[in-house]
């Protein structure tokens, strides 16, 4: 039996006609109406030949919202005629050398005014009256010799260079609020000081209801600023060995579920400067064998059946309260893991170090873009991540048809299948900010 026989046309033909809801939802909710009158940061075209940067920064974005993960993967779509139209591109998206000379004209000072710009830009759209910021860093394996790559914590591949971005998230939103790319020798709080200075250019102080952060950035310059700002915090703590001590003296355990106690104490470690209020969290491992948390003794079998998990906090709540609070924190690191394997941060890597934060910060806005996507426009079950509403939403057969002067997208789509994406199209045709999210 003979293969199907095959043939060529010339007919625009894309498999992505899904973008026309990402690009509704880009138009209505400012964003491309502020890089196009407001953002005056972007880098000019050294001709009147070159492509417009706005064209150039929404190429990337979408690159990376449909999988690209190096520069070379956005030049493929060059061939798309379809995504062109969709978006408006009159020179067509850029190849992966035009990229390459965009992000090479980011600098540290272009980066420092251009994206604190846009966060700002982007959380005044959303009426929220009270955020929850959760902090944290992950580690990006880097192969070569790039700017910024250095040897230091890796706990997968021991001893490779790397980059240890810091990142701050907005939990009710699902959102970044800033995110710095780091040399990989920096520690969890490096840089922490000018960072947080930076954040609260993009969220007011008064509109941070409370800030989390595991235990890296549990110490005395951070939690002393926090308390300058008169902020809420809970805090991880280290298991060092005065705090274990301290544990294994308290007597009072209140029990909250089945196999869980916890109890609190004043406590000032070595470096702090006043005494501050520890919640510990006792977990009894035969009722919950899989539960997080450390053995007080490891070497000691008669220790085994507990485990314990503490947190520094300034918060008046319950000991309960505080755990539940600090749960909740995990989602980031969903947020962390979606932008590694669904928005390619791991990529884009160049030999200049502010052009590689530049292209980590722009896949940031693409990011955010998607999480309001997600919020205001689909009622899936549970939180979808990115790849799920690109198989969802976006991997649509489609092409143009054009009649007279007008020029329509055909989407091929069964009739079973028409009734969800069009619900998603009435809700997308409604977006306006500001833009309501729910603190539940």
């Amino acid at each position: 039996m003979s293969g199907l026989s095959y043939d060529f046309t010339d007919k625009a033909v894309s498999p992505w006609g899904g973008l026309r809801l990402i690009e509704e939802t880009y138009r209505r909710c400012g964003l491309k109406q502020y890089l196009e009158e407001e953002c005056a940061d972007l880098p000019v075209p050294g001709s009147n030949r070159g492509y417009d940067p706005v064209d150039l920064a929404e190429g990337f974005m979408v690159s990376t919202i449909l999988g690209a993960t190096r520069l070379a993967h956005s030049g493929t779509l060059r061939n798309d005629e379809v995504i062109q139209r969709i978006f408006g591109w009159e020179k067509g998206m850029g190849s992966q050398s035009t990229f390459t000379r965009f992000f090479k004209k980011f600098d540290q000072e272009r980066n420092d005014r251009l994206f604190p710009a846009l966060n700002r830009f982007w959380f005044s759209q959303l009426q929220l009256d009270k955020m929850t910021i959760d902090l944290d860093s992950t580690v990006i394996t880097r192969h070569g010799i790039q700017e910024g790559v250095e040897k230091g914590y890796n706990p997968k591949r021991h001893g490779r260079g790397s980059h240890h971005p810091l990142i701050a998230f907005v939990a009710e939103a699902k959102m970044v609020a800033n995110a710095w790319m780091r040399t990989g020798d920096s520690h969890s709080n490096t840089d922490f000081t000018e960072f947080f200075d930076e954040l609260l250019t993009i969220i007011p102080v008064e509109k941070i209801g409370l800030f989390r952060a595991d235990s890296g950035f549990c110490n005395e310059t951070i939690m002393d600023r926090l308390e300058q700002e008169s902020l809420k915090f809970i805090m991880a703590t280290r298991m060092t060995g005065p705090l274990v001590r301290r544990i294994f003296e308290h007597k009072k355990w209140f029990p909250i579920e089945d196999g869980y106690w916890t109890g609190s104490f004043l406590y000032q470690a070595k470096g702090w400067s006043r005494p501050r209020k520890i919640v510990v969290v006792r977990k009894d491992t035969t009722t919950h064998p899989n539960t997080g948390g450390k053995l007080l003794f490891p070497d000691i079998e008669e220790f085994e059946r507990y485990k314990y998990a503490a947190f520094a906090t300034n918060l008046e709540f319950s000991n309960a309260m505080v755990w539940q609070l600090y749960n909740q924190r995990a989602d980031c690191e969903n947020r962390i893991r979606e932008l590694k394997y669904d928005y390619g941060i791991e990529g884009f890597c160049m030999d200049d170090f502010y052009a590689t934060e530049a292209a980590f910060r722009w896949t940031i806005v693409a990011h955010n873009l998607m999480s309001l996507f997600r919020l205001q426009a689909l009622s899936f079950k549970h939180h979808p991540v990115l790849s799920t509403m690109r198989f969802q939403c976006i991997a649509i057969g489609s092409y143009l048809v054009k009649t007279g002067r007008k020029t329509t997208l055909k989407l091929s789509v069964k009739q079973k299948r028409r009734q969800f994406l069009e619900r998603i199209f009435s809700k997308v045709s409604r977006l306006s900010p500001p833009f309501q999210i729910s603190n539940a």
